[in-house]
């Protein structure tokens, strides 16, 4: 009976040492997840963090702080093919009748009045010329004939050569914004600049040798033949003239004259412009 009583006993004890270890398991595990789940926050935090951030959605609508500050930029510079284009206003009071001898030429660089048949309208418009620069340098001049497309042949023979050289004139031509045009534009108005002495009737060398044709001048088309300017484009021409060596800017003038036969306007038929 004793005996019995000892088992019983060892076995109630077994039951109850069990309950105990099973209680213990649980409340372990309850305690480990937490320190496991830092663990792992600490192993990722060495990447780099992703953050969504919501797109922003911008409105149409401007708020009064963009208005000031659209407000507040300058406006763009309009890119323009009338590089240097003078006012209306700034030179028409510059007369030809003013200019049309040689001792009272139009001062280098000056813009003056001007007019030639326009075929379009077929009358006579006015216009605006002025020539900028004389050039002597003959490796600019060479480089012009050299890029010349035109028929002129500026080939000088050598008893020429020993007295004639040629100069390099550059000028422009301006057009009003009421110049009447056709659909592709203007045809630039020929210029038949011719350069002439000032103090006599024509160029002659030191010893008195005068020389026929010297001082016409011909266009390099620079511009090219399919050019066609528009009402108030500014256009710069360059041309090649001879001259005697012996001459220097200030003993000669241009000139320039109507051969229309038809004047309607009280401007003047010749116009001398100056070259130094």
């Amino acid at each position: 009976m004793m005996k019995m009583l000892g088992i019983l006993l060892s076995i109630a004890l077994i039951l109850v040492l069990f309950t105990a270890c099973a209680d213990t398991t649980v409340d372990r595990s309850d305690t480990e997840r937490p320190e496991q789940s830092s663990e792992i926050s600490a192993e990722t935090s060495d990447s780099p963090e992703v953050v969504t951030t919501p797109p922003t959605i911008e409105s149409d609508v401007p708020t009064k702080e963009t208005e000031e500050s659209t407000d507040s930029q300058e406006p763009e510079t309009a890119v323009t093919n009338k590089p240097d284009s003078p006012a209306i206003s700034d030179i028409e009071a510059v007369d030809a009748n003013l200019y049309n001898t040689k001792d009272n030429a139009v001062p280098l660089g000056q813009w003056v009045y001007y007019q030639a048949k326009n075929f379009t309208s077929d009358e006579y418009e006015p216009y605006y010329v002025r020539i900028i620069r004389i050039s002597r340098d003959q490796a600019e001049i060479q480089a012009a004939i050299d890029n010349y497309s035109g028929y002129r042949d500026f080939s000088l023979t050598e008893e020429q050569a020993r007295d004639i050289e040629y100069r390099l004139i550059e000028y422009e031509i301006y057009f009003s914004p009421d110049y009447a045009a056709s659909d592709y534009g203007i045809s630039i108005p020929t210029l038949n600049w011719n350069a002439t002495p000032i103090e006599t009737a024509g160029f002659r060398t030191d010893g008195g040798m005068s020389y026929i044709g010297v001082g016409g001048t011909d266009s390099l088309n620079i511009n090219g033949s399919s050019y066609h300017p528009q009402p108030g484009d500014t256009v710069k021409e360059k041309g090649l003239f001879s001259v005697l060596k012996n001459y220097d800017e200030s003993e000669y003038v241009f000139h320039i004259g109507w051969y229309d036969g038809e004047i309607v306007t009280e401007k003047a038929r010749d116009l001398y412009l100056a070259v130094a």
